[in-house]
């Protein structure tokens, strides 16, 4: 997985691309070997954020069924 955060003039998260890998993810085989891109744009923001790492006891990288 990758993702790309972009601040504002502001200093406030304009934009988050992220993207990774389509197998295992998805029971469809024509997905098999691509790759899934989400980008997300934030307007209007009311007040400044933070963002943090998780707590690395909320974090996995093993997919349940």
């Amino acid at each position: 997985m990758s993702y790309t955060l972009t601040i504002g003039a502001s200093g406030l998260v304009s934009r988050v691309t992220s993207s990774y890998a389509a197998n295992g993810v998805f029971n469809v085989e024509e997905l098999e070997g691509k790759t899934l891109s989400i980008d997300s744009r934030f307007t209007g923001w009311g007040r400044k954020v933070s963002i943090k790492a998780p707590a690395p006891d909320k974090v996995t990288s093993k997919l349940e069924d």
